[in-house]
């Protein structure tokens, strides 16, 4: 039923660090959830480089990857009833900063009525509910969020950015982009949707987004760009958009995500390589396997087309067992 209403919806329109951050959740699950200290649930802090030596457990490296049967019917993927703060959790108020500036703190079952900025590393938010953006300041710093909820309502700005982010079995809505991830950036199990868009503002909206970076993986996630265009030119560009605009574009792992149609966008994924942008040529390791592309009402995903700006040939690239909503294997 949540599949269900999450479709109805985007039809409608348009590793140290791990280890950490583990570390941290069991202190918060021995503690009882008070404001008090970042070993309880509700300090403040921000993201912090992962290293490259770490990995992140097989549950976070390998998805629960949809059966053919399964992703043909459209079954399976993040949406209301499996994303965010679980039924039955009963949410506290926050009292801690807006800017966390605290190593290791955790915020567990809380409602945050903040944007929050992120100034320190290993950073928890669980299972709680964010009123507002979070935004990760500084490259040795880092966050989790896990079943939570973040609505960054009318911002002119991304939900949820920058580096050395994951993001599991959470809702992400509102603001201008649900995500956007330049650098380190794991985005599993969750929802992306809900942009927002004023009348008389040409924003371009996107569900994720990076602009140039590296070492980012997006594993079963509903991807969804799903806000009406408007008549002053704004509307989504993509549920998935890589540019080159800032830096080059290496090393990203996109697998068995649901990109939902709408015909109100551009496409609904962009692969990185356009001539046109500063660093559009300097494309590698875009591997891209196991993703379904649901049709919509014309039958092509986007206004235009599924997916454009891949480039098979550049070094490292990978496109493997993307298929059509209804089986149909999907070439680039």
């Amino acid at each position: 039923m949540a599949i269900a209403l999450a479709l109805a919806l985007a039809a409608a329109c348009v590793g140290g660090v791990v280890a950490v951050v583990r570390q941290a959740g069991t202190d918060a699950d021995r503690v009882a959830a008070t404001d008090a200290t970042p070993s309880a649930s509700a300090a403040s802090g921000s993201p912090g480089p992962a290293t490259s030596t770490a990995s992140p457990p097989a549950s976070e490296r390998l998805g629960a990857r949809p059966t053919r049967s399964a992703a043909t019917a459209l079954t399976g993927f993040p949406a209301a009833g499996n994303t965010g703060v679980r039924a039955g959790v009963r949410l506290g108020g926050y009292s801690g900063p807006c800017t966390i500036t605290r190593a290791d703190t955790v915020i567990d079952r809380r409602h945050v009525r903040c944007s929050l900025v992120i100034k320190a590393a290993n950073v928890v938010i669980r299972s709680s509910r964010v009123d507002g953006t979070i935004r990760l300041e500084g490259e040795r710093h880092s966050l989790r969020i896990e079943d939570s909820e973040v609505d960054g309502g009318q911002a002119y700005e991304h939900t949820v950015g920058f580096e050395n982010l994951t993001v599991l079995r959470s809702e992400i809505r509102g603001g201008q982009t649900s995500v956007n991830c330049y650098r380190n950036c794991l985005i599993q199990d969750s929802w992306l949707h809900g942009q927002y868009l004023p009348d008389g503002e040409d924003w371009h909206l996107n569900a994720f987004l990076s602009n140039g970076g590296s070492d980012i993986r997006l594993v079963h996630n509903t991807l969804a760009c799903d806000r009406p265009g408007n008549a002053s030119g704004g509307g989504c560009t993509a549920n998935a958009s890589i540019f080159g605009d800032f830096g080059p574009n290496a090393n990203y792992i996109i697998r068995d995500n649901l990109f939902v149609a709408s015909d109100q966008m551009s496409y609904c994924f962009y692969g990185g390589f356009d001539e046109k942008k500063t660093y559009g040529t300097q494309v590698s390791g875009i591997v891209v396997t196991g993703n379904v592309f649901q049709r919509g009402d014309n039958r092509k995903c986007g206004s235009y087309g599924p997916v454009t700006s891949y480039a098979d040939s550049a070094p490292g690239n990978t496109w493997r067992d993307n298929v059509w909503s209804d089986g149909e294997p999907l070439a680039p």
